[in-house]
C-alpha cells in the first residue's frame, strides 16, 4: 500500500512539473510579439504591431530586431 501511494505522488509530481514548463514555454512564445517599422524611417523610431504599409511612404513595414 505504501509503494502503491508513493509511485502515485511521484507519477502525480512529475506531471504537475512538466504542465508547469509547458505554460511557461507558452508564456515565453506570447512574449516574442514582433514589431514592424518603415526601412525609411519616415516617422522615426515608431512602430507596429502588424504587417502593412507605412502610411508615410507607402513602403513594406519590416521586422524590427531587437
Amino acid at each position: 500500500m505504501k509503494k502503491y501511494i508513493l509511485v502515485s505522488t511521484l507519477v502525480l509530481g512529475m506531471f504537475g512539473a512538466f504542465a508547469s514548463t509547458q505554460a511557461d514555454q507558452k508564456a515565453a512564445k506570447v512574449s516574442k510579439k514582433e514589431e514592424y517599422a518603415c526601412p525609411m524611417k519616415c516617422e522615426g523610431k515608431k512602430t507596429y504591431s502588424k504587417k502593412g504599409k507605412c502610411p508615410a511612404c507607402t513602403m513594406d513595414l519590416k521586422v524590427v530586431k531587437k
